[in-house]
């Protein structure tokens, strides 16, 4: 058994280490007013990812067959985590997957997390816009194996985007495994 004053030390150890740990993910600045360590001008802010959030219909082509295959798919974004995160329920009667983007405020880079019931699982994160497109790139693991993905968003209007997907596997060149245009329904 502790004593007293042992207890308030452990307490005291533990309030210090919340407080590390906490302090670097609130920060001191607004929202979407940080910089990064490398003294970038301009931080992502999680409101650039807005043009996800709603319910969308959207014509998944499948670029991995032989002949091209379209199919409709939903997929539908909501706002989770006081906002912190934003959630894709992605579904069709043959397949549901589960997308969620955030921030990475130490380096100044959205997240992603990504998980499906074809056995598709990964982690991707991107700098930001850039030339109208925002890229989320990472390791994923497939029913092939391990391999490199890339999904790159193109908004249309405030209605419609696309992300054209690619992946490459280890010694590799890059190769389009889809095109999805997505439309608020």
């Amino acid at each position: 058994m502790l004593s007293i004053r042992s207890r308030r030390l452990v307490r005291g150890g533990l309030g210090t280490l919340v407080g590390v740990l906490v302090l670097p993910l609130i920060g001191s600045a607004p929202a979407g007013a940080q910089q990064d360590a490398r003294g970038s001008a301009k931080a992502v802010a999680m409101t650039e990812l807005d043009f996800l959030l709603g319910d969308y219909t959207c014509a998944y082509t499948d670029l991995t067959l032989e002949e091209p295959t379209t199919v409709t798919l939903n997929w539908d974004t909501k706002k989770t985590l006081e906002g912190k995160f934003y959630e894709m329920h992605l579904k069709s009667p043959a397949f549901e997957g589960r997308w969620v983007f955030g921030l990475n405020t130490v380096d100044n880079r959205y997240t992603s997390f990504y998980w499906d019931t074809w056995g598709n699982t990964g982690t991707a994160s991107s700098a930001g816009w850039k030339h109208g497109m925002l890229r989320f790139q990472g390791p994923y693991i497939t029913p092939g194996g391990h391999a490199d993905s890339k999904d790159e968003f193109r908004v249309v209007n405030s209605d419609r985007f696309t992300d054209d997907a690619f992946i490459r596997f280890e010694g590799q060149p890059w190769k389009q495994i889809s095109h999805v245009d997505c439309r608020r329904s």
